[in-house]
């Protein structure tokens, strides 16, 4: 027998390498107590053998059947046995320290009377009542002791809550399912804990779970909507079993996980339907761009056409130079299609066009730009001014007959860039006035495109007095964001016409 147990031992040692040293004096302690039972019922008994001896000789094999409960079943044993065992030691523990002291007390080797009998009976019934009552008091304190202790298990209701203020805090699907399988993984202390995307035929209010295998669980997220998801939680440690307070546990982390993805789709259906909402409008706006940027390079062509056909008719010579001229600017015009170009470029057309025109008025026509260097490189929406210009000669210049003067001017006014359009032509009273900027194309046009570029942060303001002419000033905010500097300043602009 001796030899036999050192050779288990010795088997026992190579095959828990790995272990701690707690846990191979554990099983090296085990197996002496299970030997000296061994020892103790291969010898011959008799009536006179202490008492004591004999039970610890005929149950020492006890701890070697708790060790191997421990090291494999120590869930299941903790639940089903070490629980209810440690509540009845303490009661008893209790019952007979209680009966002995009470004992002692009454029986203390004097006669004992009738009315002693009577409190030692009294005594004990109180306790015994008191023990009852107290009963589920030291249950709960021995399943708490047993958690936390022994088994060293976290508080569920501090695990659902802090898995909560995690998944509260991912921003997508994939994030709150990972976040719930690393928190399970932790808790319940399973060797994986993943999830997939699954569909069920129909939707799900409640979660499933389902022990698929031995050491294996799975647990279906009730989302409203497909696609579902099933976290799956596999090699149990301990040979763990899943018992109603982790059953329990788990169907409330599935219910807190299934509303919180629920949650995110319709943030995200909402942010979609949002984006698909402001690109509707984009594209929408961009059109309507296009549409009042159409209705200005015809009408400019048209008043130029007009003019070379009068040329042509007057000055042949001159006619051809200014189709030259046309040629030049139309160029420049259709070259890019880009909705914004820099002040300095819209100046560069506003002088080509002007050009084109003094060949009509020649000396009736006098003009003056007047452009700072910090402020031509600023992008502006394309053939902004040019409308403006135009109306300047149609309707100021022009019905006169002495001609007069174009003042064509940029400033910045106070964190404002101001660009103002003026002559010197015959000026309208306000009622006139009003019922122009209803009427005109150019005018309507330029805020219109204002309004849709800038919203509040633009504005166009006329004033007009009758012999005395008319000015136009378009203000826009500097902090829009499309006034931004995109090339090298060039040279400034000043000129007189």
């Amino acid at each position: 027998m001796t030899f036999g147990f050192l050779a288990i031992l010795a088997a026992l040692l190579i095959s828990s390498l790995r272990q701690s040293v707690g846990r191979k004096a554990l099983w090296a302690t085990a197996l002496a107590v299970f030997a000296i039972s061994a020892l103790h019922l291969s010898r011959p008994h008799s009536h006179d053998n202490f008492w004591l001896m004999e039970l610890i000789g005929h149950q020492a094999s006890l701890p070697l059947a708790l060790a191997i409960l421990y090291q494999d079943f120590r869930f299941a044993f903790a639940d089903l046995f070490l629980k209810r065992a440690l509540s009845l030691l303490i009661v008893t523990a209790a019952a007979c320290g209680f009966y002995w002291l009470i004992a002692g007390y009454f029986y203390s080797g004097e006669a004992v009377a009738v009315s002693s009998d009577t409190k030692f009976i009294a005594a004990n019934l109180t306790f015994w009542v008191a023990t009852a009552l107290l009963f589920p008091f030291i249950n709960q304190l021995a399943g708490w002791f047993v958690n936390r202790v022994v088994l060293r298990r976290v508080s569920y209701n501090d695990l659902q809550g802090e898995i909560m203020r995690s998944i509260s805090k991912s921003e997508t699907i994939q994030s709150a399912l990972d976040n719930v399988c690393e928190e399970l993984k932790s808790a319940l202390t399973v060797g994986s804990a993943e999830w997939r995307q699954i569909s069920v035929s129909s939707g799900v209010a409640h979660p499933k779970l389902v022990e698929s295998k031995p050491g294996a669980a799975e647990i279906l997220i009730p989302t409203s909507d497909q696609p579902n998801y099933q976290i799956t939680l596999v090699n149990f440690i301990g040979g763990r079993r899943l018992l109603s307070e982790e059953i329990g546990m788990l169907e409330n982390v599935a219910l807190l996980t299934a509303r919180r993805i629920d949650g995110l789709r319709v943030t995200h259906e909402r942010c979609e339907q949002e984006l698909r909402e402001q690109e509707f409008s984009k594209l929408a706006t961009e059109a309507e761009l296009r549409a009042l940027r159409a209705q200005i390079n015809p009408h400019f062509l048209f008043n130029a056409l007009t003019t070379i056909s009068y040329l042509i008719k007057t000055a042949p010579d001159k006619a051809n130079d200014t189709l030259m001229r046309l040629t030049k600017l139309l160029r420049g015009v259709l070259r890019s299609n880009d909705e914004f170009q820099t002040l300095g470029e819209e100046i560069a057309l506003v002088e080509s066009y002007l050009e084109i025109e003094r060949a009509r008025f020649e000396e009736r026509l006098a003009v003056t730009i007047i452009v700072p260097e910090n402020l031509k490189n600023l992008k502006i929406p394309s053939l902004i001014l040019q409308p403006l210009v135009e109306n300047a000669i149609k309707h100021g210049i022009s019905p006169k007959k002495e001609g007069g003067r174009i003042t064509i001017s940029a400033q910045n006014g106070g964190g404002t860039l101001l660009l103002n359009v003026e002559d010197t032509g015959n000026g309208v009273d306000a009622d006139d006035l009003r019922g122009r900027r209803e009427h005109r194309i150019g005018l309507n046009n330029v805020e219109e495109r204002l309004r849709l570029y800038f919203e509040d942060k633009a504005n166009l303001e006329i004033d007009s007095r009758v012999g005395r002419g008319t000015s136009v000033r378009i203000s826009i905010r500097l902090d829009a964001p499309v006034l931004a500097v995109t090339r090298e300043p060039a040279a400034s602009i000043t000129a007189a016409i």
